[in-house]
């Protein structure tokens, strides 16, 4: 894998991943284990929870899906593209997930690599064996190999190469001064060339020369030797010392000696420096920057350390922003500079919280991803002092910003940043550690947003959703929304939840945030019963595990559709009136895939779109942008749009059912013409809707009754566009799909007339143009109906009066189909006739 410093290709060997890669995988405690990388970490999924370890509360694991197949393993890596793009990460030499989603083992390696290096700071070192293997001397080594067969006593080589072994040992044993001999059962699997064992070997008799040994006699006593020799050895020690203390004294006048102490001074000194002392340094050389030299004064009275925690919220922004980003930059210095002693680790997050405790909220994000990624990184390095430290010290230090800030925005982002420091194997201690430092108000908020970070499989979820059931009816507004948001989450986790009588209690409380949540809770738990065995093979595909008629499958099927109802019944109650966009667009989003299992929200899905602001249904239809987050618990996610590109079959059936629904409500109401709401949910049906698959006399229906919408909205400005789009689309159902369409003739020519009357050039060069691109399509190998129709168009203008013929826009248009140009016969109309004929209304 090339980086930025030296390109490298990794050539992964077979199907394992370096032992630095699979540690740091096992010390994540994914949802799943990875036994085949190749197949498990394929689709996606792992990766991104990899990221959510990394990235807690920016990658929402319940749109991502662990499956093989391919539409989800594409859905998978288009999010992970979006969430890269989201939050600015680049990834070292990725151009896409293209490789990957073809199985390209190769790319799927070199990707982990990268990610490996990016989200640690580490390099991974190329496997010995992959280097060998690709190297030339490998390639040499395997020129001359031997066969071995594999039997069941062991290993043993081919006949022809075994007697050529056979021979060597014989000859080897024929020699007397052959030291060893070669098993026949040794293999040289690794394909390894070994190193010759020189058979020519000397005898090695070392032999030891003793030369004279002179002696010289003791005189004297050996008692008086020893006390001169004591002395003697005295008289040299102080000799010694009184040289080295003339050496030294030299020394000390040398300017090269000076220098040294100097030096050693300063490593003393340096030793002996605070983190403080650290942190101060570089703010005081980051003020001398030229951009900051006269916008940013410290205190006079103070260090600049402190000046900077107590003035933080004025300084400049692009300041504070640089001074974190740089420690985040280096921050594999910073930690391994403050885990040398616990009381630095305890004075650098003491630092960082009372600067979140001073930022305002809409600058605190930045601080707060310093803390995340020192969290992070800490655990890596120490898990246990980490831990203590957390748990003793730093959480209790959270819980007092918690209760501090004002805003919810600002607490939120303090929870989530507790998922940073924590580990699967002691969240139980968290818990219980906020519990005893927080208010149940506080508490509940916490465990709110904490329970969002919960996998599916959690042992959490039976206390948290006893939490949730003991205040999801409370009076506070706050309580309530936090309870829900916890059994939101649950649900979300495939836990199970059950609130069945209490459902129209919470869906008639109006405050916004509530009504939304109470949407999410019960959209999950329609899911949560349409996933059920008996659903899908009774309800879903009753071909399959219906094969004939009984009386328990029929009362299985009306309590499965009674609950679906139920909670239809909920969301409906929930979401109306419509007197929010927040709460709309949720609605949409939590609804858009399951209305073709409720009529109930099918119903609701129309009466939204065509009341909300138009900003917020183009969103719906036709935007494939994810929509905005918003506070308090009310989670984001894909549009409307995106959710039904991921199966177009879902959407040719639920477009028809829409169009349906639309036209049997445009039956009832008779408007005189259509608000722009409606064109737009007509236009989108109409695009979407397979006419050629759908019942005849549904299809001459919705013709019957959208024909003259749509013609008399040609000489309407505000809905130009789709009306244009439309009559095509009608006309093509006549002459391709073959639908009777009876006087559409007749009321295309009253638009043409009402056109003239509005003396709009947009609207009349509309008309123009359209007429043109119909004639042209009738010389160009079209049908005789649309022939037939452009006459009787053209016969219709002739017979009003005045004709709209007489203008010379519109006569020119079908000069084609006639042999001569048209003449008025009515040249002399009186003005008191074209005045009658223009207060005239358009009848139908």
């Amino acid at each position: 894998m090339s980086s930025n410093t030296n390109t490298q290709t990794f050539q992964p060997v077979g199907k394992a991943l370096p032992r630095e890669i699979i540690k740091w995988i096992q010390g994540l405690d994914l949802s799943y284990s990875v036994k085949d990388p190749r197949k498990d970490l394929s689709n996606g999924f792992l990766i991104a929870e990899i990221f959510s370890r990394y990235y807690p509360g920016r990658v929402q694991m319940h749109s991502f899906d662990n499956s093989q197949k391919d539409e989800r393993r594409s859905n998978n890596y288009q999010q992970l593209e979006l969430f890269f793009k989201k939050n600015d990460i680049v990834i070292p030499n990725h151009k896409g997930f293209a490789e990957i989603l073809d199985h390209d083992w190769n790319a799927l390696y070199n990707f982990l690599v990268s990610i490996y290096s990016f989200l640690t700071q580490r390099k991974v070192i190329n496997p010995p064996l992959a280097s060998y293997v690709n190297s030339k001397e490998f390639a040499t080594s395997t020129q001359n190999t031997q066969t071995f067969l594999l039997k069941e006593k062991g290993i043993e080589k081919l006949q022809e190469e075994q007697k050529q072994e056979d021979q060597f040992q014989k000859e080897q044993l024929s020699e007397k001064h052959a030291p060893l001999s070669v098993s026949s059962k040794r293999t040289n699997f690794m394909r390894v060339p070994s190193k010759p064992i020189s058979q020519n070997l000397e005898n090695l008799n070392y032999q030891i020369e003793v030369k004279n040994i002179s002696y010289r006699p003791v005189q004297g006593s050996l008692l008086k030797l020893k006390e001169e020799q004591q002395q003697l050895e005295k008289q040299q020690e102080k000799l010694n010392s009184n040289n080295d203390r003339q050496i030294q004294d030299s020394f000390q006048k040398t300017p090269m000696d000076e220098n040294k102490r100097e030096a050693t001074s300063t490593r003393e000194k340096q030793l002996d420096k605070s983190i403080y002392d650290i942190l101060n340094e570089a703010l005081t050389q980051r003020q001398q920057f030229p951009q900051f030299a006269q916008t940013v004064q410290f205190k006079q009275n103070g260090t600049a350390l402190q000046s900077f925690i107590d003035l933080i919220d004025i300084y400049p922004e692009d300041f504070v922003n640089g001074f974190f980003q740089e420690l985040i930059t280096q921050k594999e210095a910073y930690i391994n500079f403050i885990f040398k002693d616990t009381n630095e680790v305890w004075k650098f997050f003491k630092f960082t919280f009372q600067c979140i405790q001073n930022l305002p909220v809409q600058r605190v994000h930045v601080c707060i991803d310093l803390v995340n990624q020192f969290g992070a990184r800490s655990l890596q390095k120490d898990a246990l002092k980490t831990r203590s430290l957390f748990l003793e010290f730093f959480l209790p230090e959270i819980c007092n910003l918690i209760k501090q800030s004002v805003f919810f925005e600002k607490k939120q982002l303090l929870i989530q940043m507790i998922c940073s420091f924590q580990e699967p194997q002691f969240k139980y201690q968290v818990i219980q550690t906020m519990k005893q430092n927080l208010s149940v108000e506080h508490f509940m908020q916490c465990l709110a947003v904490f329970s969002g970070f919960e996998q599916e499989s959690s042992e959490l979820w039976n206390d948290m959703k006893r939490y949730g059931y003991i205040y999801f009816l409370s009076a506070s507004t706050s309580l309530s929304s936090s309870a829900l948001a916890i059994l939101c989450n649950a649900a979300k986790a495939n836990s199970q939840v059950k609130i069945d009588r209490h459902v129209m209690a919470l869906a008639k409380n109006r405050w916004w945030q509530n009504r939304c949540l109470c949407v999410i809770l019960f959209s999950e738990m329609i899911r949560a019963v349409i996933k059920t065995p008996n659903y899908q093979n009774l309800i879903k595909s009753p071909q399959q595990g219906q094969k004939f008629f009984s009386i328990e499958n029929d009362r299985i099927i009306s309590d499965l559709k009674a609950q679906v109802n139920h909670f239809s019944k909920g969301i409906e109650i929930a979401s109306l009136p419509i007197d929010s966009d927040i709460l709309m667009t949720q609605s949409l989003i939590h609804i858009v895939d399951l209305l073709g299992d409720s009529k109930i929200l099918l119903e609701l899905f129309v009466k939204i779109i065509l009341e909300v602001s138009q900003e917020s249904r183009q969103w719906a239809l036709f935007s494939q942008e994810q929509q905005d987050e918003y506070d308090f618990f009310i989670p984001s996610d894909k549009s409307f749009k995106f959710k039904l590109n991921i199966n177009s079959q879902y959407v040719k059936q639920v477009s028809f059912q829409i169009l349906l629904h639309l036209v049997e409500l445009l039956n009832t109401q008779k408007l005189l013409n259509l608000p722009l709401g409606h064109f737009e949910l007509l236009h989108w049906c109409f695009q979407n809707t397979d006419f050629k698959i759908q019942n005849m006399e549904s299809c001459e229906q919705i013709a019957k009754v959208t024909k003259e919408y749509v013609y008399l909205g040609l000489s309407d400005p505000t809905v130009l566009l789709y009306a244009n789009d439309l009559a095509k689309q009608l006309l093509d159902l006549q002459f391709k799909a073959e639908v009777q369409i009876e006087n559409h003739d007749k009321i295309f020519a009253n638009c043409i007339r009402l056109a003239l009357k509005a003396e709009n050039d947009q609207v009349l060069n509309n008309i123009v143009e359209f007429i043109e691109n119909l004639v042209a399509e009738s010389g160009q190998s079209a049908s005789d109906g649309l022939k037939n129709f452009i006459r009787s168009v053209y016969d219709e203008l002739d017979q009003m009066n005045p004709s709209p013929l007489s203008n010379p826009k519109i006569s020119k248009c079908f000069e084609r189909i006639n042999d001569r140009p048209y003449q008025s016969p009515h040249p002399d109309v009186s003005d008191v006739q074209v005045q009658d004929e223009q207060q005239s209304d358009f009848q139908y």
